[in-house]
């Protein structure tokens, strides 16, 4: 009988601690705060267009590298800015690599497609000055 007691006392700690570990193939997911990198922002926005514009698999296909592309131009801007301190001069590099996709993603839609595509990039705009003015408004948290 203490045997049998044993037994089971041992398969029972053995049991509970091998569910307590985790397998070496388990995915780790993304940490809040971090950015996905500009390819997966790039696929995940050209998905999104295609579903709210409509587009063609072709179409779509012919976005992904322009999306792409335009990821990867902002964030030389971003590390322009950040490494070399360089601020002059942000805002136009900003609207003319805005002009410039502008342009490459005008051959790809419709004429239709192109502006709803404005018009939902002017309210994207619009919700984040709220969402600044917002922020900037709110009282800071003080310390108790």
């Amino acid at each position: 009988m203490k045997k049998l007691l044993f037994i089971i006392a041992v398969s029972a700690a053995t049991a509970g601690t091998s569910l307590a570990q985790t397998p070496a193939t388990a995915t780790v997911p993304a940490q809040a705060g971090t950015t996905p990198a500009p390819d997966q922002l790039a696929q995940r926005r050209a998905q999104y267009l295609g579903k709210e514009l409509g587009l063609t698999a072709n179409q779509q296909a012919r976005l992904g590298p322009i999306l792409m592309a335009q990821r990867q131009q902002l964030q030389l801007l971003r590390e322009q800015r950040t490494t070399g301190g360089r601020k002059l001069g942000t805002a136009q590099d900003l609207k003319a690599s805005e002009t410039r996709t502008d342009e490459q993603i005008k051959t790809v839609l419709t004429p239709e497609q192109f502006t709803k595509f404005s018009q939902m990039r002017d309210e994207q705009r619009e919700k984040m000055r709220e969402h600044r003015a917002a922020n900037a408004n709110a009282p800071a948290a003080q310390p108790e």
